[in-house]
């Protein structure tokens, strides 16, 4: 998973998520953060699932204070899919009642069905 070690810019940010060859998952996460650390090898596993086809990016919220207000982060974590530089999907983990690993394959199918019908063929 990518870390963003640098602090952005939001246009900064909007460059490097318009400038991505591939659908990007943005994951807003804190250290104090327990769902964060439980939704980190679920991004991996699924970034490493889709190689070539997937980013995912980790952006620390605290340290990220202008890109957290930019996006009107009201939970962590909160991930939210682009898809040719555009928000196509916002998923708010903490929200959700019940299996968190259908939540989010059900999001994945929705953001990025394109994605998904390139996985099943390989």
């Amino acid at each position: 998973m990518n870390r963003l070690q640098t602090t952005f810019s939001i246009e900064g940010f909007q460059r490097q998520i318009h400038s991505a060859p591939v659908p990007v998952i943005v994951h807003f996460w804190a250290p104090w953060c327990g769902l964060c650390r439980l939704i980190d090898p679920l991004l991996d596993q699924l970034e490493q699932s889709l190689p070539q086809r997937l980013q995912v990016l980790k952006i620390n919220a605290d340290e990220h204070f202008a890109l957290s207000r930019h996006f009107q982060l009201t939970t962590l974590p909160t991930l939210l899919f682009f898809e040719r530089g555009e928000l196509v999907q916002r998923f708010d983990p903490a929200l959700v009642k019940g299996d968190f690993r259908q939540a989010l394959q059900q999001v994945l199918c929705r953001s990025f069905p394109s994605l998904l019908a390139a996985e099943s063929r390989s």
